[in-house]
């Protein structure tokens, strides 16, 4: 057995001492020990390829994994360039620790806007459920969503950011803030000015109507509850239609602006002053309503609203009338005290305008018989109740008459026979004015036909033309034809304009009359003196006629200012190759100091008071042959 052992492991045995029998068995153990060292050294192998394939795929897959990760975030960080969305980091003292940032606007504003790590903290939440939410979330470390924060950025620039976000902990311990938002500055804006046009005046930014009500009808509630008074003072513009008509709706507009300046900058806090619409502004005033403090608001709102200001260059006066309604007495809901104080306003117009004036009892009465007397008017022109008297002008040099104005008169069927002082104003702001100043055109030509066909030969006829007529477009045209219809030539007619109205828009009122001029038609300016005009302007208007005002007349001859302009008027006129023509003469003293001071014609109650048709016909002469066209005057 032991000749059967590997020599060397033999030799290995014997240099041990290891005898015969002791190597035998040894021997016998040897393929078993030999198989399990075998196996070792396989199992060896496989364990190292095993350790060698498993770094291999563990390199693979870290590898893979790395790039995977570099993609995400590649992804990621494109995302949020391309996104309008930001993501933010705050330290625990809510500090910026990290904003996202791209070539965006909004990046770009945020960069500005953030700068030296200021706190989100510090911005203004919009409205007041957002102030609270941010607020309490911030102090109790609890995430918060869609809460809208206004900033400032360096420039002034109000900037509008929607955010979310949510604390940040590594176990229990806080480490700050993160999360997102969004630049909804445009959407916010928008959003605003929608708001504003819903419940505010666009051309004066006061609250409108709608607005205006809502809040009355919150302030009704709570004086009900608590068992106050309220003052409601309803305010309308004297003339304004006039300054709208002969100036423009540019300068109406801006007229209305400086009102609702100097209506806010007079009230305190906590009024409200609103614009109804048109011409009309209300104030609401809380807290008792002692008429003697109530009246001292209603002066200082007249004076400041009176004070001169300039429109498109030229000085200009507007004056106010208020209407004063209270709470309980006047009115309790809305409807009944806006009710109430609009009919205060109206009789503060019917005396006079540039006053106030409390509801009465009487005044429901008086506001219905004015509504219903409007409905009238409307009416009186096709049942025939208009009509037109007719005042003569005579020559001083040679006491004829020379002349004659159509004055217009309302046969009302109740009433009587109404002068215009009774109802030109309420034609002028229902806008009536327009057609009935038609119809005494066309009546004023038609009566001269039927004058001449009978055999007369009235004089020339002055027929007023009101501030809108005067700015209506086709008033030419309308002169044209109505004496197309009657036949008549130019001679016949003349037309009466106040100096106010050339004044108000001097370039419309140069082409108008220009116009005129061009058919023939003789022009007055009537109630001179009363207006803004100078030499420089009256030169240019192709006026024949100046009229000195009744105003100035009824001081002759013993009022020295009177007397003394009435003089200039005279004298200013002949310089210029105009004829004069007083108004209102009543007085022998009157009438022997204007032929004194070599004043043309005349016209007032002491020579003739205004006459129906049938009457006057009584001092025309009549035909000595047919009525040819005067020199210079043209077939229509």
């Amino acid at each position: 057995m032991a000749q059967e052992l590997h020599p060397l492991l033999l030799r290995q045995l014997r240099r041990v001492g290891m005898d015969a029998q002791a190597t035998d068995a040894v021997h016998a153990q040897l393929p078993a020990l030999l198989e399990r060292i075998s196996r070792a050294y396989s199992d060896a192998d496989q364990a190292r390829y095993l350790l060698e394939r498993s770094q291999e795929v563990a390199s693979r897959e870290m590898t893979q994994l790395y790039n995977d990760l570099k993609a995400s975030q590649s992804r990621l960080a494109s995302l949020v360039s391309l996104s309008s969305d930001w993501i933010w980091e705050q330290d625990t003292e809510q500090r910026f620790r990290y904003v996202s940032s791209h070539s965006g606007d909004t990046g770009s504003r945020l960069s500005l806007l953030l700068t030296g790590k200021q706190a989100l903290v510090d911005l203004m939440a919009v409205g007041d459920d957002n102030a609270a939410t941010y607020a309490n979330s911030v102090v109790t470390r609890m995430p918060f969503r869609n809460v809208t924060l206004r900033a400032l950025t360096s420039e002034g620039e109000a900037l509008y950011l929607r955010i979310s976000g949510e604390p940040v902990f590594e176990g229990e311990i806080f480490c700050g803030w993160r999360g997102v938002g969004s630049d909804v500055t445009q959407a916010t804006v928008a959003e605003q000015q929608v708001v504003q046009l819903a419940r505010y005046d666009e051309l004066t930014g006061l609250p409108n109507r709608s607005t205006f009500i809502a809040q009355l009808e919150l302030a009704l509630n709570r004086a009900r509850v608590k068992e106050q008074e309220l003052a409601l003072f309803f305010i309308d513009l004297d003339r304004f239609k006039t300054v709208n008509d002969s100036l423009g709706h540019a300068a109406g507009d801006s007229l209305l602006q400086v009102m609702a300046e100097r209506l806010s900058g007079l009230m305190r806090d906590s009024d409200m002053v609103a614009r109804l619409g048109g011409d009309e502004f209300v104030v609401l005033l809380d807290g008792g309503v002692d008429t003697h403090v109530l009246s001292n608001v209603a002066r200082r709102m007249l004076s400041v609203l009176c004070e001169p200001l300039r429109l498109s260059g030229r000085p200009l006066q507007v004056s106010a009338s208020i209407g004063i309604g209270l709470y309980p007495a006047d009115g309790t809901d809305v409807a009944s005290l806006l009710k109430s104080a609009d009919t205060a306003m109206y009789l503060a117009k019917s005396r006079g305008k540039n006053n106030f004036q409390f509801f009465t009892a009487d005044l429901a009465q008086r506001a219905s018989c004015h509504f219903a007397m409007e409905g009238e008017l409307r009416q009186a022109a096709e049942r025939g109740e208009l009509r037109l008297h007719y005042q003569p002008r005579y020559d001083l040099d040679q006491s004829v008459m020379c002349g004659m104005e159509a004055l217009l008169r309302w046969q009302h069927p109740q009433r009587g026979l109404l002068g215009p002082g009774d109802f030109i104003e309420l034609a002028e702001e229902s806008g009536l004015i327009v057609p009935i100043g038609r119809w005494v055109l066309e009546e004023a030509c038609r009566q001269i036909r039927r004058w001449r066909d009978s055999g007369l030969n009235p004089p020339r006829c002055s027929v007023n033309l009101s501030v809108r007529q005067f700015s209506h477009e086709p008033i030419v045209d309308e002169v044209r034809a109505a004496l197309a219809q009657a036949g008549l030539t130019s001679d016949a007619l003349e037309v009466e304009i106040t100096e106010s109205m050339l004044m108000a828009d001097t370039e419309r009122a140069q082409e108008v009359m220009n116009s005129l001029h061009q058919l023939g038609i003789g022009i007055a300016i009537d109630d001179f003196g009363t207006g803004y005009s100078s030499l420089a302007y009256l030169k240019r208007f192709p006026a024949r006629t100046l009229k000195i005002d009744r105003s100035f007349v009824q001081g002759l001859p013993d009022d020295r200012d009177d007397a003394a302009i009435t003089q200039a008027v005279i004298a200013m006129a002949h310089s210029l190759g105009m004829q004069v023509v007083a108004e209102g003469v009543e007085t022998q003293a009157q009438l022997e100091f204007l032929r004194h001071h070599r004043c043309d014609e005349v016209q007032g109650y002491l020579l003739a008071r205004p006459l129906p048709p049938e009457s006057l016909a009584n001092l025309l002469p009549a035909c000595s042959q047919t009525a040819d066209p005067q020199p210079g005057a043209m077939v229509v």
